[in-house]
């Protein structure tokens, strides 16, 4: 079955491709429609005057006599190509005359890489260049040894009829170079001759461009086929299958981008959500958006460059998805102190945590401002002899120890919380959220961990894992994703924890009783007794501390004191001990003999179960079943 040609709605996206194209292209219009003049003021003296000259690259799908790309001789010898406007940042591009095997190479006769060059937005520039050698005249491609590389299989959704080529370092990487377009033996077997000019041999299959180059799976790029020294001297032919082409893949939009796609819409959407609704907690959503905000956000610039087009002509685009690195842990901080704390902090006290995240800004603006072509071949021939490569990996090393001491410090201030819940709530808090998301970023911390252990691996035993690397780069993303999942999910079932009021930090509750007022304890002990058993206000489940602090006009730390002191019991158990009464009452009574004591429970005040078992037995040393059958049998 031809999967390609199936209708389905992840095909349907592949339509909106175009859009995130134009938008970027709007923004980077200054970039496009570069008027550019070529200027060749030297070639081989032995060229002949006869000889008509070409530009043909990217721009021209590699045609090597395009009459638009046509030198004109001037009468000082040098060739000139006026007024050529390109609709790209960047172009590839060699000189020949007029055909590959007369294509430029270098002075000994070796391939010619192919040249590149990134236009800076002005309104004209000159590129002036020599030409070393013509490949014709120097004929090193006839005397070197050569290597028969046979094709036999390539992907069922291979377009009809088409031609297909090898590039490599044999032809400085060019992809429609008709010198070694493979010819068919018998039906699906195609074969090529190739020169080999180095000790390894380096190359890839495409359909004529670098846009129908093989590829693996969803679209993703593929290592470069590599050859040693050892398969080369045995001089049999090399048999290779393709198993995927990238534009025949999902391209931009597959199961892997649908999910940060589909992600990063919940995000924005529940940004909306939880700042609709008029709630106690505003201070923590605040910093809870900004959260959501920044990881959509990278998510959408992780999918955007996630294309081979988009990612050709604005490869600086990936540098966004990195600024996650020292921002996130920071936000997250401010969100768990104002959830968790009455924390009124703004984002500019935190200003010393956002240090490393500046600084990360100001290394990658310099990094920005290399030439398009140049970027994109640092990213691609990765190394650590290269500075902008050795600086991220430092970066990334870095960012790694950042987020392990925020995740650290964050699940500190977690388990502290809970410790402590029970001075300040009646009842289990909706807050176990937190847990969840703390193990989600946990797994990433661990994926992160391991995909730097193996870039390190990979560095210095020359062992190319470039696919295990990926894949584990594509888990960490997708874990991460999950984030915004959890809290669309919990938004849904739990809509109360975006509306959850802030409490004051809880004072140490050691209190020394001899310095307390006997006469004002006893005072206050009845003043607060009378007001839970006439008011009946632990029937309420959402009960805290600051809300019976006010009812009783005094404040938090002083009830605490009085709850402490005068009962021996903190806040939970002091209100629980009321609850657990009127549940005994009840549950006695006829009125209540047709409910269960889940439902007497709740109705009392408890908001879980588990939490009202864990109260009984607490106040009665027995579950309620043990009890009421002591009370039975006596």
């Amino acid at each position: 079955m031809d999967f390609s040609r199936m209708h389905s709605p992840i095909s349907c996206f592949g339509n909106y491709r175009m859009f995130f194209v134009l938008a970027i292209a709007f923004l980077n219009a200054y970039s496009l429609f570069s008027q550019t003049n070529f200027v060749l003021d030297y070639v081989p003296k032995y060229t002949k005057t006869t000889d008509t000259l070409y530009l043909t690259g990217s721009f021209n799908n590699w045609n090597p006599k395009d009459s638009n790309y046509r030198f004109t001789k001037r009468s000082d010898g040098t060739y000139e190509l006026k007024n050529k406007l390109f609709d790209a940042s960047w172009i590839s591009f060699k000189i020949t005359r007029g055909s590959w095997p007369t294509v430029e190479v270098e002075s000994d006769g070796t391939p010619l890489t192919v040249r590149k060059f990134s236009f800076n937005g002005t309104t004209e520039e000159t590129i002036v260049l020599q030409v070393a050698g013509w490949s014709d005249k120097l004929n090193l491609r006839e005397k070197q040894k050569k290597v028969s590389i046979i094709l036999t299989e390539v992907p069922r959704n291979t377009p009809p009829n088409s031609s297909f080529y090898i590039c490599g370092n044999f032809n400085g990487w060019v992809p429609g170079d008709e010198r070694y377009k493979m010819k068919q033996l018998v039906s699906g077997i195609f074969q090529a001759e190739i020169p080999v000019f180095s000790e390894s041999l380096e190359y890839k299959f495409t359909r004529g461009n670098w846009l129908t180059v093989e590829g693996k799976s969803y679209g993703r790029p593929r290592p470069n086929r590599i050859l040693g020294e050892k398969e080369i001297a045995l001089n049999k032919p090399i048999k290779n299958t393709i198993d995927y082409w990238e534009d025949q893949s999902y391209g931009i939009f597959n199961p892997y981008t649908l999910i940060l796609i589909l992600t990063a819409l919940q995000g924005f959407f529940l940004i909306f959500i939880i700042n609709s609704n008029s709630n106690n907690n505003k201070s923590a959503n605040q910093a809870l958006s900004v959260l959501i905000f920044i990881i959509s956000t990278t998510l959408i610039a992780r999918v955007v460059i996630y294309d081979r087009v988009i990612y050709t002509e604005y490869p600086k685009l990936s540098l966004l998805t990195d600024l996650v690195f020292f921002l996130y842990g920071p936000v997250f901080l401010i969100y768990i102190e104002r959830l968790l704390q009455r924390s009124s902090r703004s984002f500019l006290t935190y200003w010393p945590h956002f240090v490393p995240f500046i600084l990360q800004v100001v290394i990658y603006v310099g990094i920005s401002l290399n030439p398009t072509h140049t970027f994109i071949e640092q990213n691609l021939f990765q190394s650590l002899e290269s500075p902008p490569y050795a600086t991220y990996e430092i970066i990334v090393l870095l960012a790694l120890v950042f987020n392990i001491f925020y995740w650290f410090n964050i699940k500190k201030k977690i388990k502290q919380y809970f410790e402590n819940i029970e001075l300040n709530y009646s009842t289990d808090q909706n807050i176990k959220y937190l847990n969840v998301i703390m193990m989600v970023l946990g797994i990433c911390l661990f994926f992160w961990t391991i995909i730097v252990l193996t870039d390190i691996y990979s560095t210095y035993s020359e062992v190319p894992i470039n696919y295990t690397t990926n894949l584990l780069i594509d888990i960490v993303w997708v874990v991460f994703s999950i984030v915004v999942y959890l809290l669309g999910y919990f938004a849904i079932k739990q809509p109360e924890i975006f509306r959850m009021a802030v409490i004051e930090e809880e004072p140490k509750l050691e209190v020394d009783r001899a310095k307390t007022n006997t006469e004002d304890l006893k005072e206050q002990k009845n003043a607060l007794h009378e007001l839970m058993t006439q008011e009946q206000i632990y029937l309420n489940p959402e009960l805290s501390l600051p809300e019976l602090a006010a009812k009783m006009n005094t404040s938090v730390h002083s009830l605490s004191k009085t709850i402490n002191a005068g009962y021996s019991k903190n806040f939970r158990d002091f209100v629980n001990h009321y609850r657990v009464k009127d549940f005994i009452e009840r549950a006695q009574d006829e009125k209540y003999m047709n409910q269960t004591y889940l439902a007497i429970a709740l109705a009392v005040g408890f908001n879980s179960k588990s939490s009202f078992n864990r109260s009984f037995k607490k106040v009665t040393n027995k579950s309620p079943r043990e009890y009421f059958s002591d009370i039975q049998k006596s």
